[in-house]
């Protein structure tokens, strides 16, 4: 596991930023250590998993047993108006700045965050992959709400974005990615919001049967569980 894998986060990137240090990275796979720093992981570690099986593959089976106070702020951000959808990532890309800079804010946050938005232009997204296929796809989610004549850059949305998730589908597997929320907006409740439209959307693909987000470690463990994250290990047979 490499740890610093944010440049391998798009498709349209990935290409150029491993092959610039495919040479290095194999030389130093086995030290470990990448200019100075831990980077290169060879370990077992938990998975933080939902087995959809569990709730007999349906949502509202899974939703009924969420706590209340998950229930709450769902409810607390419909009521604000904040609608969930599927979007194009290339059509929000200040308010996908705007939610990183709010977080750095009030922790460090990888720099990788912080990059301007002509880092982030031309992202795979709203199309397949040459490397995709029907199974194998990603797609960009968000909690958004309406604003008449919003805008993003030179283009008119009608609505900014305030939570953001990359989900990766591979299989029987669905991978929570990169995912953030506007800081200001947290007492909202976009975030368990947009995790429980995401989770509600794998219970819809017939090909899903699990969803996975990240590893069962550090302070995020009680919010995930919280949704019914688990601690398992994962083995992929490709």
């Amino acid at each position: 596991y490499y740890h610093d894998s944010y440049k391998y986060w798009d498709l349209n990137h990935c290409a150029r930023a491993f092959n610039a240090e495919y040479n290095y990275l194999i030389k130093n796979i086995n030290k470990g250590y990448i200019l100075g720093r831990q980077a290169l992981h060879n370990q077992e570690m938990p998975m933080c998993l939902i087995t959809l099986e569990d709730y007999e593959n349906t949502y509202d089976k899974y939703y009924d047993n969420l706590s209340s106070n998950i229930k709450r702020d769902c409810k607390l951000s419909q009521r604000k108006k904040f609608y969930f959808k599927s979007y194009n990532f290339n059509h929000n890309i200040e308010d996908f700045v705007e939610i990183n800079h709010s977080q750095n804010k009030h922790r460090k946050i990888n720099p990788w965050y912080l990059n301007k938005k002509d880092y982030f232009l031309n992202s795979h997204s709203g199309y397949k992959h040459d490397w995709e296929d029907d199974l194998h796809y990603s797609q960009w989610y968000g909690i958004f709400k309406y604003y008449k004549h919003y805008r993003q850059g030179d283009k008119i949305t009608n609505e900014k974005l305030f939570a953001y998730c990359k989900v990766a589908y591979d299989g029987e597997m669905a991978s929570i990615h990169l995912i953030f929320g506007n800081r200001d907006n947290l007492k909202d409740g976009v975030m368990s919001h947009l995790l429980t439209s995401i989770i509600k959307e794998c219970f819809k693909k017939q090909s899903i049967k699990y969803v996975v987000y990240y590893s069962w470690h550090g302070p995020q463990t009680t919010w995930k569980s919280r949704f019914f994250f688990k601690p398992e290990k994962i083995k992929y047979i490709l």
